[in-house]
């Protein structure tokens, strides 16, 4: 897992878990996380964690929509120390895409991820990930898909 520590350029070891409905359950926003979490027990939540440690550093939601053989990203977000520009740790949402897409893989659905953004971060999931707008929907697939689980999920 490629994250980074941005004070000294460090790789740092992570890992993302299953969170169970107790755990998620607790997430209702706060000082950690803006987003009510909570509303998405329903859902398959993830965190991404430091090795060794329990502190939260991101979360998504996934829904697998089997019978259109994708992965669908119901919201993801990065605790509050760690975005923006001072963030401490660079890499959390691309590790929880490079998750989604590595599912979809699994699950022989090529790669196929989809979320549907807000409008202020349609110009970042393009330019960073490669996302392509259909509709109200952005996606990923195929070798896009495979670049990010490379760039973000692959030891260098």
């Amino acid at each position: 897992m490629n994250l980074v520590d941005t004070k000294t350029g460090n790789k740092i070891n992570g890992k993302i878990k299953k969170l169970t409905k107790a755990k998620i359950k607790k997430l209702k926003g706060g000082k950690k996380f803006e987003f009510d979490w909570s509303l998405e027990e329903a859902n398959e939540v993830y965190a991404i964690v430091r090795s060794g440690s329990t502190e939260l550093l991101g979360l998504i939601s996934l829904t697998d929509v089997s019978e259109e053989l994708r992965i669908h990203i119901n919201l993801i977000e990065s605790a509050i120390p760690y975005r923006g520009k001072e963030k401490e740790i660079d890499g959390i949402p691309g590790c929880l895409i490079g998750f989604a897409c590595e599912m979809s893989f699994k699950k022989g659905y090529d790669g196929f991820v989809s979320l549907v953004p807000k409008t202020r971060l349609v110009n970042y999931y393009q330019e960073k990930f490669g996302f392509l707008m259909t509709g109200r929907s952005m996606v990923v697939f195929l070798e896009v898909a495979q670049s990010i689980i490379t760039k973000y999920l692959k030891d260098e």
